[in-house]
């Protein structure tokens, strides 16, 4: 996945719509990182299954409505990540367009869902940095597994989601960007031989107000 400089590679992240949604989302799955040892062993499922969804969403009665907030910070304690969450969209380098990805940070696609809203909330972060001064906030995300839980915060309110699947696919599978009309949450990165896309998906479940316990 291509990484961002800490400055001057911001070049433009208001894009037309048609190029967000084409030529930004597939570049940015066909994004390059850098070199890691080769990953899990052949034969290593690519998918796992996850609780049915009328099961999760029908466990929870939200006490309230998301306001909409941008999210600061996601946890997935499972992986031992807890990484803040910045704002990415799409830069033009070298006359091709393509999603970019935070430095230091988890990024949130901004054209994608807030936290406790309806839609599909995109994040995206390194598996593997070039750049020792970056973080590789999702390193350790290959070791989610189905009905693990995954908290975005926006400011003090948490939003709990449970892991549905740990997906890999191919750099072009763009439908991962899609939601199913439900609020959910999808984490991707590389896998760790960056030949493709490891995709977390969960679907919210509850939320975190101040002042409850975590």
């Amino acid at each position: 996945m291509a990484e961002r400089a800490p400055k001057g590679q911001q070049v433009s992240t208001v894009v037309a719509a048609g190029m967000v949604l084409a030529a930004g989302a597939i570049a940015w799955f066909g994004g390059s990182g850098s070199r890691v040892a080769p990953g899990p062993a052949a034969g290593e499922p690519a998918t796992l299954p996850g609780r049915a969804a009328a099961e999760q969403t029908n466990a929870v009665v939200l006490r309230t409505v998301s306001n909409g907030g941008l999210p600061t910070r996601v946890v997935v304690p499972s992986a031992g990540i807890d990484a803040p969450v910045a704002e990415v969209g799409v830069v033009v380098e070298d006359g091709v367009a393509r999603w970019e990805t935070a430095w230091h940070a988890a990024g949130h696609h901004l054209d994608s869902a807030m936290p406790g809203q309806p839609g599909n909330m995109v994040i995206s972060g390194h598996v593997s940095v070039a750049d020792r001064r970056n973080l590789a906030v999702f390193a350790t995300l290959d070791r989610v597994r189905a009905g693990d839980e995954v908290v975005v915060y926006a400011g003090e309110r948490g939003y709990r989601y449970v892991v549905e699947s740990l997906t890999v696919v191919d750099p072009d599978a763009v439908e991962v960007l899609r939601g199913d009309g439900g609020a959910t949450v999808t984490l991707v990165t590389c896998t760790r031989d960056l030949k493709h896309r490891l995709v977390v998906t969960g679907r919210l479940v509850g939320e975190i107000l101040p002042g409850d316990p975590a």
